[in-house]
């Protein structure tokens, strides 16, 4: 059993926690899936830094930060009233990039996924939870 599975209930905990601190940059309360806690956090510390090294006119929070389909989805917003209509690209695709990171990432124990073909198709999987049912029942949202 990994850490990440014997902590799971904690590192949930904690994610919960961080999040309602930064309030401020939700939307809607994010997806908690512990495996995608380093992820989630270099995406919060990356607005945070784009929010104080821009005007304030041009704030931006997450609108949703969710689990669609099995992959990390992130949708940013402007802050109201900023007068921004639209994400800049710099920070959306980097952003992006971030969460395409953790679509390679096992959410039950946080070891990187490895391309496998199952049922001829081309995947990613952990090879430890390769055929469990687990794999999408790791979330809180």
């Amino acid at each position: 059993m990994t850490e990440l599975q014997q902590n799971f209930k904690s590192i949930s905990e904690r994610m919960q926690r961080n999040f309602s601190e930064k309030e401020h940059l939700f939307h809607y309360p994010p997806c908690v899936v512990p495996a995608w806690e380093t992820i989630i956090n270099k995406m919060i510390e990356r607005v945070e830094e784009w929010n104080a090294n821009n005007p304030e006119n041009h704030h931006l929070r997450f609108f949703q930060i969710k689990e669609k389909f099995g992959h990390l989805t992130v949708y940013l917003e402007p802050v109201n009233g900023s007068g921004v209509v639209e994400t800049p690209d710099e920070i959306r695709k980097e952003i992006n990039t971030l969460a395409k990171e953790a679509n390679r990432l096992c959410r039950i124990c946080g070891a990187q996924k490895v391309e496998t073909v199952h049922d001829s198709r081309v995947q990613y999987r952990c090879l430890d939870h390769y055929d469990t049912g687990e794999r999408w029942r790791i979330r809180e949202c």
